[in-house]
Formats: C-alpha cells, sequence, structure tokens
C-alpha cells in the first residue's frame, strides 16, 4: 500500500483521466440529442446531471489523491489544471441543457443541432487526447482538431444569430435561441481551453 502512494501504477493513473473525459463526450451527446429531440428535454437532462456529479466525485477523488503521492505521474499543478477544466466543460454542457429547458426550446433548430454535433465531436477528440496523453504527437493532433471543432462552431453560430434577425422575426425566438446558440459557443470555448492546456502541457513534458 505504501508503495503504490508513492510509486502510483501511470497506466491506471492515464486510464482514470481517460476515463472522466470520456464522461465529456456522453454528456455533450445527450445534448445534442436533446436538441434533435427536445421532447426528451427533462430526462436528457436528468442524465447530464448525473455525469455531472460523476465528474465532480471523480476529480475531487483525483486531486486528492494525487496530493498523498511523493511522485504523481504529472506535476500536481498540471493535474489540477486538467480536472477543473474536465468539470468545467461538463458543467456547461449541463448548464446549456437546463438553459433550454428553461427557455422552452421545444422545436428543432439546425443550427443548435450543428453546434451541438460539432460540441460533441470537440469533447471526442479531447476524450481521445485524454486517452493516449502520453503519446505527445497524438495528444497535439487531437488537441488541434477539438480547437478546429471552436473555430467551426464560431462559424456556425454567427451565421445562425445573423438568420435569426431575417424578416419579421418572433422577438421571444431571436432571445430563446440567440441565447443558446451563444451558450453552445461558450461550451466549446472551454473545450479549446481545455485543449490549449493539453498542448501546454504536452509540450512541457517534451521539452529535452
Amino acid at each position: 500500500m505504501i508503495l503504490e502512494r508513492l510509486f502510483p501504477d501511470q497506466r491506471k493513473f492515464f486510464a482514470d483521466f481517460a476515463k472522466i473525459a470520456g464522461r465529456l463526450t456522453s454528456a455533450a451527446s445527450l445534448l445534442e440529442r436533446g436538441f434533435e429531440e427536445p421532447e426528451h428535454w427533462p430526462e436528457l437532462v436528468a442524465s447530464i446531471q448525473e455525469i455531472q456529479r460523476a465528474v465532480d466525485a471523480e476529480t475531487h477523488a483525483f486531486d486528492l489523491n494525487i496530493a498523498r503521492l511523493l511522485i504523481p505521474p504529472l506535476d500536481r499543478e498540471d493535474i489540477h489544471i486538467l480536472s477543473t477544466h474536465l468539470r468545467s466543460v461538463v458543467d456547461f454542457i449541463g448548464g446549456t441543457a437546463r438553459r433550454a429547458v428553461s427557455l422552452r426550446a421545444n422545436e428543432r433548430r439546425e443550427p443548435a443541432i450543428r453546434l451541438a454535433g460539432t460540441l460533441t465531436l470537440a469533447a471526442s477528440e479531447i476524450e481521445q487526447a485524454m486517452a493516449h496523453i502520453r503519446e505527445a504527437e497524438t495528444v497535439l493532433a487531437h488537441s488541434r482538431a477539438a480547437k478546429h471543432c471552436e473555430e467551426l462552431g464560431d462559424t456556425i453560430s454567427r451565421d445562425a444569430i445573423s438568420d435569426l434577425f431575417l424578416g419579421n422575426p418572433n422577438p421571444l425566438d431571436v432571445i430563446r435561441w440567440k441565447t443558446l446558440y451563444e451558450q453552445l459557443e461558450q461550451a466549446l470555448d472551454v473545450c479549446e481551453d481545455l485543449a490549449n492546456e493539453l498542448e501546454t502541457i504536452t509540450l512541457k513534458h517534451t521539452v529535452s
């Protein structure tokens, strides 16, 4: 037991980290389904909240366990940064789902579906980066792909918001969907923040 605390099994450490990252993809997929099938929002929000609670508990336990290790697999500060960003992403996903319910987003809107799909793809890229966090080139490739998703999301959101003002729009619809498009864009922004941190940490540990 003492040796395990001093010299942790790195394979388990990275597998646990990847498991947490995988929950982001699951939450984003549920969010995407909500915009595709808005009649299912109540049960989807409940499922996303379960994922949020799991991520909070797992990242908290992760940080506590790392604090007890003499030689952690990564710098403690880097581990804490990644844990914090993982929580931020899933919190934004959960917040977006709850906002969709509170704003009564009960119709399908293709831009929202596209934005949520882009968010799912970004989360998947981050999951892959975390699953291969010891492979610098792979991490960098997936991090760049996640950042590209954010750029794509900016374009989708900008065009979608502009289209809201065409013709004689219903002011309530403009407010409702502008808010949700911006919320989805912000969720992509926090994914980009996490991707940037992954790049920074990877480059720091590969510098000779």
